[in-house]
């Protein structure tokens, strides 16, 4: 009798088993397409070129009278660990007609990622031929420490890549009529955050440019002695903050467990794990990301891409 009811007990845990990997299997790979808005305010909602010009009326085709920008913003690749079809994501920012992307890190695992890698950032930056702008992970740097040349082998690795590829370690860039600052990890990054976003800003404001910041992991803005209660010393607020890292809980415990015990970050134990929030005065977007860590497997979430729209709000 006891073998039996052993044999019945483990036979359902291998079904409900089954039917939990074949569910969160297919969370990870069904792609999401997100869109939010945030307020435009180069030179006072301008189109960014300081004249306040331009072909409003169908914006890239969008039709939206007050959009002054679009891209699209992904995070968190994990290339070995990526279930989504290139072919999806592509699809998606060519859809949405995207002015250029914004990936803020984690493309890899480890080095013999780089080279697969490349080719997924290439495929976009030649597919769409638009701009693909990438912030560094907590993941990317890990893997370029144990490079030859370190950080800068990693990035370089990338900036010879065909099309319009670009790679910001606490250094700025201008697409689409918007400043794009990106800083780097908060587990690597210099110190210099500050300094750097107030600079950023001087110059959006000056060249009437959006001015949107990209980093890995939102706990950049609460760090000790970094941008936290320094929203108002700006010369001009970011339209948005893009950050990932989190994967939006990827598999979500009760009580979001995932976060508060078996994870350090100090923002997802206070409950920001995704979505938009408002962090010390700065408008976040934190992405579930396109990858996986650990296993290819999703639930309560799926990987997206988030298509930003800089408008008159």
């Amino acid at each position: 009798m006891f073998w039996y009811i052993f044999a019945i007990v483990i036979s359902l845990l291998v079904i409900v088993s089954s039917i939990f990997v074949k569910k969160t299997s297919k969370n990870a790979a069904d792609l999401y397409i997100v869109e939010e808005k945030f307020p435009a305010r180069g030179s006072n909602g301008s189109n960014g070129t300081g004249n306040g010009t331009g072909d409003r009326d169908a914006f890239r085709g969008t039709g939206d009278r007050d959009a002054f920008g679009r891209f699209c913003f992904i995070s968190d690749v994990h290339i070995s660990m990526m279930p989504v079809k290139w072919g999806d994501v592509l699809s998606a920012i060519k859809n949405e007609k995207a002015e250029y992307v914004v990936v803020t890190g984690d493309l890899v695992n480890k080095a013999k990622d780089i080279e697969r890698a490349k080719q997924f950032v290439l495929t976009l930056a030649l597919g769409a031929e638009i701009p693909v702008i990438i912030t560094l992970g907590n993941h990317d740097n890990e893997v370029a420490e144990k490079l030859p040349g370190g950080k800068q082998e990693f990035i370089d690795e990338f900036k010879k890549l065909g099309g319009d590829v670009r790679v910001l370690d606490d250094e700025y860039t201008i697409a689409g009529g918007t400043l794009i600052g990106g800083l780097g990890d908060v587990a690597t990054g210099q110190g210099r955050e500050v300094e750097l976003v107030a600079r950023w800003a001087e110059i959006a404001k000056a060249e009437g440019l959006e001015f949107v910041l990209a980093t890995h992991n939102a706990d950049l803005f609460v760090k000790p002695g970094g941008l936290a209660g320094k929203i108002n010393e700006l010369a001009m607020r970011p339209s948005c903050v893009l950050c990932g890292h989190t994967h939006g809980g990827q598999i979500r415990l009760i009580r979001h467990l995932e976060f508060s015990v078996i994870k350090n970050d100090k923002l997802p134990k206070r409950g920001i794990f995704y979505g938009r929030h408002e962090v010390e005065g700065f408008d976040v977007y934190i992405t579930s990301g396109l990858g996986c860590s650990a296993l290819p497997l999703r639930s309560g979430t799926h990987p997206e891409v988030v298509v930003v729209i800089l408008s008159r709000m």
